[in-house]
């Protein structure tokens, strides 16, 4: 038996050594394409590789959109530049190799392909899925794609695809370190723009700030600070960079509680006409209470998430540093303004009697307690001669620095008649008619003035419109001074009379305004007159100091935790 094998065919050593050619070759391309991980260079090596290998005159890449059915142009040979990097809506792409001339399908993806003259195409498949799509057209010399080479070209497509898996996930985990990056170099820049915030006290200076490190950090060329004026209504302009037009006159911007870009169909057309493509607002205690009004970007992108969440960080802390300004102006001008009302309360405390002039056969006391710093209750005594006295008591109407300016006018024009011998009327007259003409209509006072004469006995007065005094005789009966006229500068020329009471050992008079007539307790009850007769009869005897004392402490009694809401005044006459 011959046991000799018999000698191989030719065309059998042939086959198998291009097979062997074939491998090498692909085993090559597959070294070189998985070498990198660049997604630019792995595309490029998907083309020129086969092509050069194959002689084939033009093939290109498309990468799918992970989000939906799109595809991109990721590389072209032998095929316009037009389409590079353009998107393609290509529905259900084939999952296998396809010669296009055994496809007669008329689907997306196959028309693309043979508007391009592409004779293949391959999927870039893993178990993710399809990633792309690999087309090559024609071989030069008109050689078609054999079986062999089918086969070459799918071994080829398999392995590239995990090589552009790869690639995607190195884009990813760069795109990624690039988002961490570009975050700390803006919580870097929140960090140093913060300090720089903290440590000013200029609004405008903070605008300045904040628009600078906007423009250098996201290279805008407009930018406007604003803010809201501190009655919420209206529109400050802190800043304004690259000749950006007057914002709009409604401040709608006040209800603005997110970004709005240009891309939005809410946005403003008054902002886009000015060349306005993002509104951040400035927020604070959940109120908008500024905005950044930002121009495009030098490089033409859109502002990004990440970009108007950095915005919105940045224009917060702004907004905090200017509310914080705000308030230590304010505190300022509090502290300027207290400081002014304890120099005017000095003054008004120093226009009261200092003491009670010393006179013979009576004795006075008197109390002024404003519910403000400086009040519109004002009393005064003045000696005129050896037996007789001066008294005066008036409220003006309001509160404040206003009220205490027209009670020191109205006090030096009582010092200034009382002791020209002007009958009391005529005094009194002459008083109103100034008034009137010197103040506005919603100004009055009223006021009581009683001249009292030791010798006589007795107390002549005049009541223009004030809480009635009340003589308090030894034996316990009250009577009411009232008799005079109409409040002080109510009119003109306004005649006034004159009352006279005579006066007895143990009789007292009482001098008082509506802050003690009229102080209220919790339960919104008013002290009264009736009181004030029951504390003057509960005290027969005494000193005059005596009896402001219990009078005050009657009130404070009645008030209880209830806040004096007006200017208090007594003032006390014994009768020795």
């Amino acid at each position: 038996m011959d046991t000799t094998e018999p000698a191989s065919a030719p065309d059998d050593g042939l086959a198998l050594d291009q097979r062997l050619l074939e491998q090498s070759a692909l085993f090559e391309m597959c070294h070189t394409i998985t070498s990198s991980l660049s997604l630019g260079a792995i595309v490029e090596n998907m083309l020129r590789i086969p092509m050069g290998y194959f002689l084939i005159a033009r093939g290109i890449v498309l990468l799918r959109d992970p989000k939906g059915p799109e595809f991109r142009v990721e590389g072209l040979r032998g095929i316009p530049r037009d389409i590079f990097h353009k998107t393609f809506r290509l529905n259900d792409p084939p999952g296998h190799s396809v010669l296009m001339r055994d496809h007669a399908g008329d689907e997306e993806w196959a028309a693309f392909f043979r508007s391009f003259g592409i004779e293949i195409v391959l999927p870039l498949a893993t178990s993710r899925g399809v990633l792309g799509l690999l087309g090559f057209g024609e071989r030069i010399g008109g050689k078609t794609f054999g079986l062999r080479e089918v086969e070459f070209l799918d071994s080829l497509s398999g392995i590239a695809a995990t090589a552009v898996a790869n690639g995607l996930l190195v884009e990813e985990i760069r795109s990624v370190n690039q988002k961490l990056d570009r975050k700390v170099q803006q919580l870097h820049t929140i960090f140093d723009i913060g300090r720089e915030l903290n440590v000013s006290l200029d609004m405008e200076k903070i605008g300045h700030i904040l628009s600078f490190a906007i423009m250098g950090e996201l290279l805008v060329n407009r930018c406007m600070v604003l803010a809201g004026d501190e009655e919420g209504a209206g529109i400050r302009v802190l800043v304004s960079k690259g000749a950006v037009p007057a914002p709009p006159a409604d401040p709608a911007w006040l209800r603005l509680a997110k970004p709005e870009t240009s891309a939005g169909d809410g946005f403003s057309p008054e902002w886009k006409q000015a060349g306005i493509t993002a509104l951040v607002p400035m927020r604070i205690h959940d109120e908008t209470r500024g905005l950044l009004a930002l121009g495009p970007k030098l490089s033409g992108e859109p502002f990004s998430e990440s970009d108007l969440e950095f915005l919105s960080t940045l224009g917060h802390q702004a907004m905090s540093s200017i509310e914080n300004v705000r308030l230590f102006r304010e505190a300022l001008d509090k502290e300027r303004m207290e400081e002014e009302l304890r120099f005017a309360r000095g003054i008004q405390q120093d226009l009261l009697p200092r003491s009670m002039p010393p006179m013979k056969g009576i004795d006075i006391a008197a109390l002024n307690v404003p519910s403000r710093e400086i009040g519109g209750d004002s009393y005064d005594v003045l000696r005129l001669d050896a037996v007789r006295a001066g008294f005066a008591i008036a409220d003006v109407s309001g509160k404040g620095a206003g009220a205490a300016l027209l009670m020191a006018n109205l006090q030096a024009s009582v010092r200034a008649l009382a002791g020209t011998g002007l009958p009391i009327r005529e005094m009194v007259f002459r008083i109103n008619n100034l008034i009137h003409g010197n103040t506005a209509l919603d100004k009055f006072i009223t006021f009581f003035y009683g001249v009292l004469d030791t010798e006589a006995r007795n107390f002549v007065f005049c009541n223009a419109g004030h809480n009635p005094p009340v003589r308090m005789s030894a034996g316990g009966e009250a009577t009411l001074l009232e008799r005079g006229g109409v409040i002080l500068g109510m009119m003109a020329n306004v005649a006034y009379e004159t009352g006279e009471v005579s006066l007895a050992p143990g009789d007292r008079l009482l001098f008082y305004t509506d802050g003690v007539s009229e102080a209220v307790n919790e339960k919104g009850e008013e002290f009264g007159t009736d009181r004030i007769m029951d504390v003057l009869r509960s005290v027969p005897e005494g000193s005059a100091s005596g009896l402001i004392e219990a009078m005050m402490d009657a009130v404070v009694r009645f008030r209880g935790k209830a806040e004096q809401n007006d200017d208090l005044t007594l003032m006390a006459v014994k009768i020795d």
